[in-house]
Parts: C-alpha cells; sequence; structure tokens
C-alpha cells in the first residue's frame, strides 16, 4: 500500500528518487545536442518542445512522490522503475523523434503519465480527490499521445503540443478543491528534490565541457574549458550559495499562506526555465571549447546570453513569487537580465575564448550582486531581531 500525504514529516530525497533523475538527466543531455553547433531558432523550438514533454513526466513523478512515496514499498518501486523505463524510452527515441522513432517517443510519453496516474487512484481516499482528476490530468493527455500514432506527419506534433498543453493547463486552474495540496506537500522533500535535479544539471554541464575538451585536446581549448567551468561553478554558487535557501524559506512562506498556486509556479513552472536556462548555457560553453582560436557562431551566443538572462528571469520570477522584497531583486535583476546580451555584439569581434572570459566577468558581476543582497538581507533580519529583544 502507498503511503498517504498525511505521513509527511520533513523527510529526505530517497535513492530510488535520484535513480530516475539520472534517466531524467540522460534526456536532457539528449535533446541539448539540438543546442551544439550553431543552432537555428528552430532547433531551440525543437529543444523547448522536447524538455516540455519530458518536465511534466518528471513534476509528475516528483509531486506523486511527495504525496504517496513516504514510504517506497514494493509497489512504488516498481512504479518508479518502470517510469524509468518509460522515460528511457523517450530518450534513445529522441535522436529522430521527429522522423522513424516518433512512435516510440509518443509510447514513452503515453506510458510514463498512466504510470504516475496509478498512485493517484489508489489513495482517492486519503486526498479526496474525484476519480475524474487524475483521469483528466494524466490518462487524457496519456490516450492523445496514443492517438497521435494515427496521425500523420506534421499534424502528429501537434497532437503532442496539445497533449503536453492540456496538462500544463489544467494546472493554472486550481481550485477550492485542491486546497489540500498546500498543506499537504513536504517543503523539505520538495526543496531538496529540486536542488539535487539541478545539482546533476550542473554536472551534466561539467560533462559536455570535459568530452569537449577529450576531443579538441589544445592548449587554447583547454583554457576555455577552463574559464568554462569557472563560469559554471560561479553561475551554480548563484543558485546553490542563494538560492537553495530561499527556496525552502519561500516555499514554507507559501504553505503557511495556504497558496498552492505560488507551490505550483516554483515547483512546476519555473524549474523548467531554470532547467532549460542551465543547458542552454552548457551547450554553448561546449561549442565554444570546440571551437577555441575560431569565432563562436552566432547560434551559441544566442545560448550563452539566453542562458545567463533566461537563469536571471526565473530567479526573478521566483524570488518574487516567494514574496521577497524588490528592493532586494532590482540589485541584481536588471544586471543579470540584460547585461548577457553584450555578449552578442561581442562574439563578432572576439574568439571563442575571449567570449567565454566575458561570460566569466558577467557571473562574477551577478555573484557580487547576490552576495550584497544576501548580506543587506542578514543585516535587516539582525536589526529585526535585536529589536525584539
Amino acid at each position: 500500500m502507498i503511503a498517504g500525504p498525511e505521513a509527511h514529516s520533513g523527510r529526505r530525497v530517497h535513492w530510488l528518487e535520484l535513480f530516475f533523475d539520472l534517466v531524467m538527466v540522460a534526456y536532457v543531455s539528449q535533446i541539448a545536442h539540438a543546442l551544439h553547433g550553431d543552432p537555428s531558432w528552430v532547433d531551440g523550438l525543437v529543444f523547448f518542445a522536447f524538455l516540455a514533454a519530458a518536465w511534466w513526466a518528471w513534476v509528475n513523478a516528483t509531486i506523486t512522490m511527495n504525496l504517496f512515496g513516504v514510504r517506497v514499498t514494493p509497489s512504488i518501486w516498481t512504479t518508479v522503475s518502470v517510469a524509468m523505463i518509460a522515460l528511457g524510452v523517450m530518450a534513445a527515441a529522441v535522436p529522430d523523434a521527429l522522423g522513424d522513432r516518433a512512435a516510440a517517443f509518443a509510447i514513452g510519453n503515453a506510458a510514463i503519465r498512466v504510470v504516475w496516474a496509478v498512485p493517484w487512484f489508489m489513495n482517492r481516499g486519503s486526498s479526496g480527490q474525484p476519480w475524474w482528476q487524475p483521469t483528466l490530468y494524466s490518462v487524457v493527455p496519456a490516450a492523445l499521445w496514443l492517438v497521435s500514432l494515427g496521425v500523420i506527419q506534421p499534424w502528429q506534433y501537434v497532437v503532442w503540443a496539445i497533449a503536453v498543453a492540456f496538462e500544463i493547463f489544467q494546472l493554472a486552474f486550481l481550485g477550492p478543491r485542491d486546497k489540500w495540496l498546500s498543506q499537504a506537500f513536504d517543503i523539505e522533500h520538495l526543496s531538496e528534490r529540486l536542488g539535487l535535479l539541478i545539482v546533476i544539471v550542473f554536472g551534466e554541464s561539467v560533462l559536455t565541457i570535459v568530452v569537449e575538451l577529450d576531443e579538441h585536446w589544445t592548449a587554447t581549448a583547454g583554457v576555455t574549458a577552463l574559464l568554462s567551468f569557472a563560469a559554471v561553478s560561479m553561475l551554480g554558487w548563484i543558485f546553490f550559495g542563494h538560492g537553495s535557501s530561499a527556496t525552502t524559506l519561500g516555499l514554507q512562506r507559501l504553505q503557511l499562506r495556504g497558496s498552492t498556486g505560488g507551490i505550483r509556479d516554483t515547483v512546476m513552472y519555473l524549474p523548467f526555465a531554470l532547467v532549460a536556462a542551465i543547458t542552454m548555457f552548457a551547450s554553448a560553453l561546449g561549442t565554444a571549447v570546440a571551437e577555441a582560436g575560431h569565432s563562436l557562431p552566432q547560434g551559441a551566443a544566442v545560448c550563452l546570453s539566453g542562458g545567463i538572462s533566461l537563469f536571471c528571469v526565473a530567479s526573478v520570477a521566483e524570488s518574487i513569487r516567494f514574496g521577497e522584497p524588490l528592493r532586494d531583486v532590482v540589485v541584481w535583476a536588471p544586471v543579470g537580465i540584460a547585461l548577457p546580451w553584450v555578449l552578442l555584439p561581442l562574439a563578432a569581434h572576439l574568439p571563442s575564448e575571449g567570449v567565454v572570459a566575458a561570460v566569466v566577468g558577467i557571473v562574477a558581476v551577478l555573484v557580487t550582486l547576490t552576495e550584497i543582497t544576501t548580506r543587506r538581507t542578514r543585516m535587516r533580519l539582525q536589526y529585526v531581531v535585536q529589536g525584539i529583544a
């Protein structure tokens, strides 16, 4: 029997969930190939579309395990294992998902959505959810993915888009009946789950740099790789040094307010942008290592600029959703969103290693500004504590 939401007590992420995340990151690595080299805007759209399909599978896994996976029973282990197989099929099909492997990709998507519907049906008594909600959220999209098998291309892709959009928009209309979610969620588990996924995605960024250096073993490529690692490390510091703790506190505030919509936005919607941003950033850095000594392709420069900018946009949106004061956000937000776009004209005049050096400078500015914001916040808290004392 799968444990109900009432059993939550600040538990840690289970190894099985990390196992699932490894398959998720393998999928992300597959779709990231669309951004290598000199990607076009069509390549970018394909990347975001394929990421969206798998992202909602990850969201369903995270929410379901948070609510009903307190104890990892044989049934839970089996459910997650089947979901991993389905996601693995999707990852293997991605390179030719718009061609001969479209059927495998659609079947994988259908299977993983049916799998995560099972715990919701099994726990309808403890959650108080009517039978039609998991049917509408999981079974209907799964059916659309299967229906797409009989639709000719390119209309097949339209059905895929409708299936994903159907999931996304349902969450936008959470009503009073769903208020129980805000109290049922285990906030510490959700926060840790997000943080561990992000760290694995950052790890994939490092792997991309190492692989490209291995294939382009020159002194210039080595310097570019070192600069790239520095940029990834500093961007990671911004998230893990400031963002991860802010996520936990922010989610706790939202839970206290009973804001199911706020938790939805900061756990389901906005982290999608963070994962996309880091992947774009990493793909472009890998291209820079491969092109060391030569000009960085324009598409890669857009991914560099867009990756940093999107990372900051998502971080700003999360901060505001968590209720952080605007006076803190404006210290770093405008710079983080706008400054990265200076890389586009620089890429036309500097070699790849020069562009990456500029990236290091931009991220260093962001680190400095976030440190200033953090210190200001700590000082305000000290004043509040002293005033209470």
